[in-house]
């Protein structure tokens, strides 16, 4: 074979000119993700610096006993400024989460990548709360058991607290890599830090309440479970049929 012939053979199906691919960005964040994230560090921030005591041991309460009994005893988290800071931040961050998660599963960004879909989920949240904190002032005082009920709402605070710490990492993560197998593993994260404080706030209910293990039973699933069971419902139909009924 010919210098020629070969030189055609290699040549004859290399394209003359070589054409630049686009890369397509399906989905950026927008900027008030970033507000949410920074913001609700800014708090962390300012409340570890101005009561650097209490931040460490609203975080310690879910894993110290003693501590929920010292901050009973020195100051009332609930009704506090820091009480305040960690439930805003907390609503915060959580709908962030879901926002994500309901964008990224569905792959609705015309629905919802919007702000205002982003306050529905935080005026949700902050409702389902709320709700929850009157049950269970309202149990406590229907019995005659309120050292019991502050001890579980001092407790899910404490919850909030760490959770937002978790939260705000994995939001900075979400925010630039909004992947499913991320916000999978954000979803455990979530329920298994929620499993703990409901295993160790129901023993520590049942021995400061004293009351009937089979009441005490009904009481937590009426007021964690089935709620916590709606919600995942109305956001898995939320993804799959855009509404929540």
């Amino acid at each position: 074979m010919s210098e020629v012939d070969v030189f055609q053979l290699v040549t004859e199906n290399v394209a003359t000119t070589v054409e630049p691919t686009l890369r397509i960005v399906t989905y950026i964040s927008p900027y008030w993700n970033f507000l949410v994230i920074i913001l609700a560090m800014l708090v962390m921030a300012l409340n570890k610096q101005l009561f650097a005591s209490r931040f460490r041991m609203m975080l310690t309460v879910l894993t110290h006993s003693s501590d929920n009994e010292r901050m009973s005893r020195e100051w009332n988290p609930i009704m506090s400024v820091n009480g305040l800071t960690v439930f805003v931040s907390y609503i915060a961050l959580m709908a962030l989460i879901v926002q994500k998660i309901v964008l990224v599963f569905s792959g609705n960004t015309i629905l919802y990548n919007s702000f205002s879909f982003y306050l529905d989920i935080c005026a949700f949240i902050a409702l389902l709360c709320i709700l929850q904190y009157i049950v269970i002032s309202l149990y406590g005082w229907l019995f005659g058991i309120e050292t019991a009920t502050t001890h579980e709402e001092v407790m899910h605070l404490s919850t909030m607290s760490i959770l937002n710490i978790v939260l705000s990492v994995i939001g900075l993560i979400v925010i630039f890599y909004p992947t499913k197998f991320i916000l999978i593993i954000t979803i455990c994260i979530i329920l298994i830090i929620n499993g703990i404080r409901l295993v160790r706030t129901f023993f520590d209910f049942q021995i400061s309440s004293k009351m009937n293990l089979l009441n005490n039973f009904l009481y937590f699933c009426t007021l964690e479970i089935i709620p916590l069971s709606v919600a995942i419902t109305m956001l898995c139909r939320l993804i799959v049929t855009n509404c929540v009924l």
